[in-house]
């Protein structure tokens, strides 16, 4: 007992004064900060209403800084804790002088963005380390990149956020209590579980004067400095060797914030893409996910609650991934799968509308399909990659090498590049076509193996025949990873132009679509909804709810996508249940009785009957020919 208290007391001792010094820091700046200009006006972007002091983050800062040093102070036998200290302390003293004039001043994106990669270059030059991901290891100019990036974008996940009373704080602290728990499971990383805490105990601390109504906002100052923080720790998880959870951990745990930033970047970039007038990544807009729910919430107090439920959820699934991903591997990436999809349904359907309206906009034609030839090479290059990766990863971790990686797929992309695959209009390809790529696939795939088989034998492969097997599983797997994503890639392009589009748009945007029912579930039905979702009609639009079709046999049965709801009996009950606007006969096979009944029906409901038809016209029956083309038919 006296052993346990007295190596995780630090885990209660300098989160406290943490705390307590954030609430007498906190409370000193709301009268100080305002003397110094360092004031939030109401109006623009901003959701509040009075004047509110900004640049409390400091007071964060300090009590962060003051709480650490006591910490290392308290434990001078272990150097690499003043290390640890001074290491986190010079960057965030740049950062934070960057976010009180930013506070004061209001700095220039370009400007804030420039001070970032300082700073992030300082961070991978204190830091010494050598990345390996998944036992690969990272040349170093590689390595500065993606730390460059990391903070970047954690930093700015942060300050983005921070657009709501006291939920960048509230984020922050559920984030840090994760983050200490991994580092306290993984083993020997308790300075970085007590620098997670006291960063908790700091934003907890500010909280109790940020939160609705807030009192002092973070400012530039707090909410980079919160996003500093966790990309410099999180880097700490990979210092020795990326693996899929280290890797993984930091992502979820801070799933909220990253989450905000990337859908900015994919809705700000739509949007610019679409209307170029709009403004880029670095305008801001009320679009992020806590202005979402504020709207339908129309309370700061909900919309905080919610968020910080949904980013208990994400540290609650990183931390299951942690504790089943060595036994039960493909059950914890069935979570985060599960996890991210449900993300993106649920959150996403701004960018969604905005992407669609973007394809659907489109490029022109021969742009697009230039566009379409000349990146299907790239796409399935680097599926190959990651197939490989894959299998490397799961069967070989320790045999990776760049001599390996090239004999396992040079055959492969060779082999598809002088197969005539890249021929192929993907947009418009048929059954013929796949199953010749599905060919092509699988020969190149078993045509990389007989290589690495006959080049690397003696490294991969030993005399127990477990190990073959192993290879032979390595095989199949690399082969079935191929297949299955290269023509999914086509037939989810093919799928998107034809029918997704259409339905994000009619999902996601502004004006209602008509609802509608079809008539008739033959081959006509077909063409009808193939014409109805094709993106580039302009008079396409419309939300199928089903199909009604005489035939007993198709009741209750989905056909081209859609569920048949009964026959012509069943119309005034279908639309009592589910009103629609429009019905569209599709069948040629029409009788007078259900013509009649159809009549009626529309005029008493006020529905709109039209009738779609695929057959041939004589061309001059559809457009008059002209007087002189009449005349030298005539002499002819």
């Amino acid at each position: 007992m006296i052993f346990f208290i007295q190596k995780y007391s630090v885990l209660f001792i300098y989160p406290l004064i943490a705390l307590a010094l954030s609430v007498v820091f906190t409370w000193s700046a709301i009268r100080i900060l305002p003397r110094f200009g360092f004031i939030r006006k109401p109006g623009g972007r901003h959701i509040h209403q009075t004047l509110v002091p900004r640049g409390g983050g400091i007071a964060v800062i300090l009590s962060f800084f003051i709480a650490l040093a006591m910490y290392a102070l308290d434990n001078r036998s272990a150097d690499d804790i003043h290390i640890f200290f001074w290491k986190l302390l010079f960057p965030a003293v740049i950062l934070a002088a960057l976010g009180m004039c930013d506070d004061r001043y209001e700095v220039r994106s370009w400007t804030k963005l420039l001070v970032q990669v300082l700073v992030a270059v300082v961070i991978f030059k204190l830091g010494g380390r050598k990345y390996t991901i998944c036992g690969w290891p990272i040349p170093p100019y590689l390595a500065l990149l993606i730390t460059i990036a990391w903070v970047i974008i954690v930093v700015n996940a942060f300050n983005l956020i921070d657009g709501l009373d006291g939920l960048a704080a509230g984020l922050a602290v559920i984030s840090a209590s994760c983050m200490t728990i991994w580092f306290l499971l993984v083993g020997n990383r308790m300075k970085e579980a007590v620098t997670f805490l006291i960063l908790a105990g700091s934003a907890l601390g500010f909280l109790r004067y940020n939160f609705h109504p807030a009192k002092i906002f973070l400012g530039d100052t707090g909410s980079m400095f919160l996003g500093y923080v966790f990309a410099v720790l999180s880097l700490s998880t990979v210092d020795r060797a990326m693996t899929m959870t280290s890797l993984l951990l930091p992502l979820l745990a801070i799933g909220v914030p990253l989450f905000d930033v990337i859908l900015a970047i994919w809705r700000r970039s739509a949007r610019k893409l679409s209307n170029p007038e709009a403004g880029g990544i670095m305008e801001g807009d009320q679009d992020h996910l806590h202005h979402r729910l504020l709207r339908q919430t129309n309370k700061q107090t909900t919309t905080a609650i919610y968020l910080y439920l949904v980013a208990c959820g994400f540290a609650v699934i990183a931390l299951l991934f942690v504790l089943i991903f060595k036994s039960e591997p493909l059950l914890a990436y069935l979570i985060l799968i599960l996890a991210v999809i449900s993300g993106v349904r649920h959150l996403a359907g701004v960018e969604i509308f905005d992407s669609a309206c973007l394809i659907q906009k489109g490029l022109e034609k021969p742009r697009r399909g230039l566009l379409v030839n000349v990146a299907h090479p790239f796409i399935d290059f680097a599926v190959i990659n990651f197939s490989f990766w894959i299998v490397m990863t799961l069967l070989f971790p320790h045999q990776a090498n760049l001599r390996v990686m090239g004999i396992a797929i040079v055959p492969a992309a060779l082999l598809l590049w002088f197969s005539g695959i890249y021929k192929v209009y993907w947009l418009r390809a048929g059954i013929d076509d796949y199953y010749y790529l599905a060919s092509v696939v699988v020969t190149g795939s078993l045509l990389s193996s007989i290589c690495v088989y006959s080049s690397e034998c003696s490294d991969l492969i030993s005399i127990n025949v477990i190990d073959y097997r192993i290879f032979i599983t390595a095989v199949l797997l690399f082969t079935l990873l191929n297949l299955t994503l290269i023509c999914t890639e086509r037939f989810l392009l093919h799928y998107a132009e034809s029918f997704w589009f259409r339905k994000m748009s009619n999902s996601c945007g502004n004006v209602r679509p008509d609802k509608l029912v079809i008539y008739g579930g033959g081959m006509n039905c077909r063409l009808y909804i193939n014409h109805l979702y094709n993106v580039n009609s302009a008079r396409a639009g419309g939300e199928v709810i089903g199909i009604l079709d005489d035939n007993i046999a198709l009741h209750r049965k989905r056909v081209f996508g859609f569920e048949v709801l009964g026959g012509i009996d069943d119309l005034e009950q279908v639309y009592q249940k589910t009103p629609f606007d429009k019905l569209v006969v599709t069948t040629n096979a029409l009788r007078s009785r259900e013509l009649k009944r159809m009549v009626e029906f529309s005029k008493t409901n006020d529905v709109r009957l039209t009738m779609f038809r695929a057959d041939e016209t004589p061309l001059e029956t559809y457009i008059p020919l002209p007087d002189e083309f009449k005349k030298e038919e005539m002499k002819e």
